[in-house]
């Protein structure tokens, strides 16, 4: 059976897989973010020097190799993506190794001219979180021909495995499933509704989907809606406008990223149904958890970018350092949180402690369940 899981909370939540709809921290690592092209490749050996057979080594220092350098590609600099990075660089910088980022402005085109200039640069490995399942494809298949090791996030796909270090992404089908089990154990009976992130990458449609076969387990809940969201707050306040006048006996919404669950709320006020209509979503942001506090959004599911984006590096360094896992999927560390465990939620800003934290964990814990099936 095929698997699927493709993200960007993300969001691209969206990520996705998934998955900032807002502005983030304006400013992104001048140093990482723009490599310039005459920079010399990390992996480029050093000169020999001829000398007679017979010659004895000269008495010097042994030569310190250069260190590994990897090629961070994302979808844009919005928040999910930025922390991610900040938490990939901090990463790199633990393990001793230089990162390259790139940002691919949510364009298969662009995303595939930083895989070739990271070719170009010479670089040791690739980390990629993909704008699509197509550009995706032709993303591995290039570093794939390169003999470029890459490693994604959001991007299990069995036809491509092979080609791949391995890929990490928050399961789609759990976060689903257990945001849709709240649903049905907290919203006793009514219509319900989806504002979804982006189709077409397959994590908006996952997250969907999981949601409505728990959700529909609690017989007097009614999917009446599932409405693109574009991982895009405004066209989410514009959803839920439709949502409501459409629907009026609207009980709940599973908005798939907090920044939509902003909107969504902000109509809601508008209308002055704030208290009739429960938003429940995923990520973990922190203005989500501002959100969760507030009693806006009723349950999240939460998980971190930058712990996950860590891990990526983690493991693409160790698989060059000669310590690969013996599994190709690992699943993001998630968690439910609402206004009664909000101080548990992994922060998305990563920090030197969470970082070691991450270098401690057993990556053999988050081997996720799809890992075996194709024989990893």
């Amino acid at each position: 059976m095929k698997h699927a899981l493709l993200i960007f909370g993300t969001l691209v939540t969206i990520v996705a897989l998934l998955i900032g709809g807002c502005a983030g921290p304006t400013a992104a690592p001048p140093a990482t973010e723009a490599p310039k092209a005459t920079e010399a490749p990390a992996t480029e050996a050093p000169k020999a020097t001829e000398s007679p057979a017979t010659e004895a080594p000269a008495a010097t220092e042994p030569k310190t190799a250069a260190p590994l350098k990897i090629a961070y590609i994302r979808p844009t600099n919005e928040p999910y993506y930025k922390y991610g990075f900040d938490g990939a660089s901090m990463m790199a910088k633990a393990m001793g190794v230089e990162i390259l980022g790139y940002i691919s402005d949510m364009k298969a085109e662009r995303e595939l001219a930083s895989i070739e200039d990271a070719i170009t640069q010479k670089v040791d490995g690739i980390v990629l979180m993909s704008v699509s399942s197509t550009a995706m494809t032709a993303s591995v298949n290039k570093a794939y021909e390169a003999k470029i090791p890459i490693f994604l996030i959001f991007g299990y796909n069995e036809e491509i495995l092979d080609k791949m270090v391995g890929t990490i992404q928050a399961d789609c089908n759990l976060s689903g499933s257990i945001i849709g089990e709240w649903v049905a154990k907290n919203i006793p009976e009514g219509e319900v509704a989806v504002i979804m992130g982006l189709p077409g990458r397959g994590d908006a449609e996952c997250y969907r989907d999981a949601f409505k076969r728990e959700m529909e387990k609690n017989p007097k809940l009614k999917l009446v809606a599932s409405v693109p969201g574009d991982w895009n707050r405004q066209k989410a306040f514009d959803q839920m406008q439709n949502l409501i006048t459409s629907n009026p006996d609207l009980k709940a919404v599973f908005v798939q990223n907090e920044d939509m669950a902003l909107g969504a709320i902000q109509a809601l006020k508008q209308a002055g149904k704030e208290g009739q209509v429960a938003i429940v979503s995923q990520n973990g942001a922190p203005y989500g958890l501002e959100a969760i506090a507030a009693g806006g959004i009723k349950a999240t599911v939460a998980w971190s970018p930058s712990q996950e984006a860590a891990l990526a590096v983690r493991m693409l360094v160790e698989h060059l350092r000669g310590q690969p896992q013996d599994f190709k999927l690992t699943i993001t560390p998630m968690k439910v949180i609402t206004k009664d465990n909000v101080n548990e939620a992994t922060p998305w800003e990563p920090t030197e402690q969470s970082i070691q934290e991450t270098l401690k964990l057993d990556l053999k814990s988050l081997k996720h369940q799809f890992a075996t099936t194709a024989g990893y």
